[in-house]
C-alpha cells in the first residue's frame, strides 16, 4: 500500500513540483532553474544537558550536528518550504558516537523514561521559531506533538501554515523549558542529554 502523497504523485505527475514553484513566485523569491525540487529533512542537534534553553539552525556550525552544509544561511537559491516539526531526545554517557545512540521520537511519557528528571522538562517545554527575523511559531508545546503513533510520523507536528526558510536568510528555533530550576538531566547512569529538531519539507536542492 502506497502512501497518499505517493498515489496522487503518480496520479498526477509534475503537480506538487508546479504548485512549489508557484508558490515561491507568488511569494517573489528569486527561482534559480539550475535547481531541482526534492523532499528534504533538515535537522540539528544539541547536547543540552544542565539547561534549561537551547537555539538550533542558528549559532555556531558543527557539521557533525546537522545534515545542511557548510553553513546554517544557504545559498541564494536553496529555498524550503517546511510543513512539519519533528523532535527527538535521547541520553548517553561518556564521548558521544552518533554510530550508538538510538533518538526517539517525541518521548516524554513514562512508557519511554520513567525517570522524572527526563520526562519532566521534555512535558514543560516550548519552541518558537524565528525566520528572518519574524516570529512564525511562538512558544508550541512539545505536547502538541504525537507520541502514541506507531508509524514514521511518530513525533511529527503538521503545521496548518508552512513556513518559507528562503535562501541567504537566517532561521532559529529556539526552546525553553520554562522553568529555571527544570533543567535537562539524564538519568543516572548516562549524565548526557541530546534534543534534535527536524524541519520536513520541500526546497530547491
Amino acid at each position: 500500500m502506497l502512501p497518499l502523497e505517493i498515489e496522487r504523485r503518480i496520479e498526477n505527475p509534475g503537480l506538487l513540483e508546479n504548485q512549489f514553484l508557484e508558490y515561491l513566485i507568488a511569494g517573489n523569491f528569486p527561482i534559480d532553474a539550475s535547481k531541482s525540487i526534492g523532499y528534504e529533512v533538515l535537522t540539528d542537534y544539541r547536547n543540552v544537558s544542565g539547561r534549561t534553553n537551547a537555539q538550533f539552525f542558528t549559532g555556531q556550525f558543527l557539521q557533525s550536528q546537522t545534515n545542511i552544509r557548510g553553513s546554517y544561511v544557504r545559498p541564494q537559491g536553496e529555498h524550503f518550504v517546511f510543513y512539519g516539526v519533528r523532535i527527538y531526545f535521547t541520553t548517553f554517557s561518556g564521548a558521544f558516537d552518533p554510530e550508538f545512540v538510538t533518538w526517539k521520537k517525541a518521548s516524554y511519557q513514562e512508557t519511554n523514561f520513567v525517570d522524572g528528571a527526563i520526562q519532566n522538562p521534555l512535558a514543560n517545554c516550548t519552541y518558537s521559531i524565528i525566520n528572518n527575523g519574524v516570529v512564525e511559531l511562538k512558544n508550541m508545546p512539545f505536547l502538541m506533538h504525537d507520541n502514541t503513533l506507531v508509524t514514521d510520523e511518530r513525533g511529527t507536528l503538521f503545521l496548518n501554515q508552512p513556513i518559507t526558510w528562503a535562501g541567504q536568510t537566517e532561521l532559529r528555533l529556539e526552546v525553553r523549558t520554562n522553568d529555571p530550576g527544570n533543567a535537562f538531566a539524564g538519568d543516572g547512569a548516562e549524565q548526557n542529554v541530546l534534543l534534535r529538531f527536524d524541519l520536513v519539507g520541500i526546497g530547491l536542492i
